[in-house]
């Protein structure tokens, strides 16, 4: 067994990462030793790593804990980029304090960007997540991903794309998929196993790169691309400015008369550069409280 700490700068909101963390029942969170668990594959092999919050407000400090040292450094690495641990909240708030947001800013800085394990995961979710309110959204992608993934000590695996690939549509179908849904998710998967879909490179890509590479794939809008780079890839200057949340939010936020359309919510995103992200997440939440 090894351990590292890993200490965020300061502010860096334990309590909104772990509520946040815990809408998703296939989660490990364990709130009241601040105790997540997370799956990760690294060399064709399974891992899970336990996160563990032993800070303070003043001091914030993780703990990681992991098996095989083999896989240390990476598995430090990605847990990194997952929970945002190198986060600069005074660099996004000197950005934003003078602007007609800063009171959104001011109330929920120090909330990270929280990433998907893979790009895998997050595109897999996403398009399960498609056109479906947030609680059937998390049941539809439990019972996927309890059906045909892995559970090791307690933490789910999404099915790898050589499982979903040989799936048909009747068997999703049987789990409340629609039709279309179904086709979506086994021919993405179909794509990923005879390599014409190779997720590996988009971490290398540009944004405008992943736009081009995502959108030819059936049952990939906008949307779905957006949330590919904010949480799957993790990048920090994403608006989806199509999301219905992100829309509800900016109309309740500025007291608008009328929800704003997609291209009006990107007229913002010039003024939210380069931490759209991090807004995109402050106004999700601001839905919630």
């Amino acid at each position: 067994m090894w351990v590292e700490k890993v200490f965020p700068h300061k502010p860096y909101n334990v309590d909104r990462l772990f509520r946040r963390l815990s809408m998703d029942p296939l989660q490990y969170v364990d709130d009241d030793n601040k105790i997540l668990k997370v799956p990760l594959r690294m060399q064709n092999e399974k891992g899970v790593y336990s996160v563990q919050f032993i800070g303070t407000d003043e001091q914030p400090c993780f703990e990681i804990r992991g098996k095989d040292i083999k896989n240390k450094a990476e598995a430090v690495t990605r847990i990194r980029e997952m929970f945002d641990f190198q986060m600069d909240p005074s660099s996004i708030y000197s950005t934003f304090r003078k602007t007609n947001i800063s009171s959104l800013v001011e109330k929920y800085i120090g909330m990270p960007l929280i990433g998907e394990p893979d790009v895998y995961s997050a595109l897999l979710k996403n398009i399960i997540h498609q056109q479906l309110n947030m609680k059937f959204a998390y049941t539809l992608t439990y019972r996927f991903v309890t059906k045909y993934g892995t559970k090791v000590e307690n933490v789910w695996f999404y099915p790898q794309a050589e499982v979903v690939s040989k799936l048909n549509v009747e068997e999703l179908r049987e789990l409340q998929f629609s039709k279309r849904k179904a086709e979506y998710v086994i021919g993405i998967a179909q794509k990923i196993v005879s390599s014409d879909l190779d997720l590996e490179k988009l971490y290398t890509y540009t944004n405008q790169e992943v736009y081009e590479e995502l959108l030819p794939v059936r049952g990939v809008g906008p949307w779905t691309v957006e949330c590919v780079l904010l949480f799957g890839l993790r990048r920090k200057d994403i608006l989806p400015a199509g999301d219905v949340g992100i829309q509800n939010a900016i109309l309740k936020w500025y007291q608008l008369p009328t929800k704003p359309t997609k291209e009006e919510v990107m007229a913002y995103k010039e003024n939210w550069s380069p931490y759209s992200s991090y807004i995109s997440m402050y106004l999700w939440e601001s839905l919630s409280g």
